[in-house]
């Protein structure tokens, strides 16, 4: 979806900037229709321009299972998290989550509504 956050950061249209070996996991098939195949297509070849490693085939269905998300979690240990594509209840929902594996609010889970931006600081 060319407005998705996704697409939009492969852009440089957000202040995120990917870096060499960032990992990108698509967790869901393209939904079968030329438009989209062609979206997807176009969104891959920029995030590979980029640098980035795309993971495609995560997961069968459309939609992760909370523990599957759970897993994901583990899996790659981000050091930020900042639910988004989905409503107030969902993204809270994903926050609550994270902070049963030991995520903190505010800290390393951020919530922001459209529009807000989060700077980080690298502390080297």
């Amino acid at each position: 979806e060319e407005g998705a956050v996704l697409s939009r950061m492969a852009t440089e249209k957000t202040p995120f900037k990917f870096e060499k070996y960032d990992q990108v996991v698509f967790s869901a098939d393209v939904i079968p229709n030329p438009m989209n195949a062609a979206q997807r297509y176009m969104l891959e070849a920029r995030l590979k321009r980029l640098g980035v490693r795309v993971f495609k085939g995560a997961h069968v269905s459309g939609h992760a299972s909370k523990e599957d998300h759970r897993d994901m979690l583990r899996w790659i240990n981000p050091e930020h998290l900042i639910p988004s594509h989905g409503d107030f209840n969902l993204t809270t929902a994903y926050a609550k989550l994270a902070e049963e594996e030991g995520y903190r609010l505010g800290e390393d889970v951020h919530l922001l509504r459209n529009g807000q931006s989060l700077k980080f600081e690298r502390i080297i």
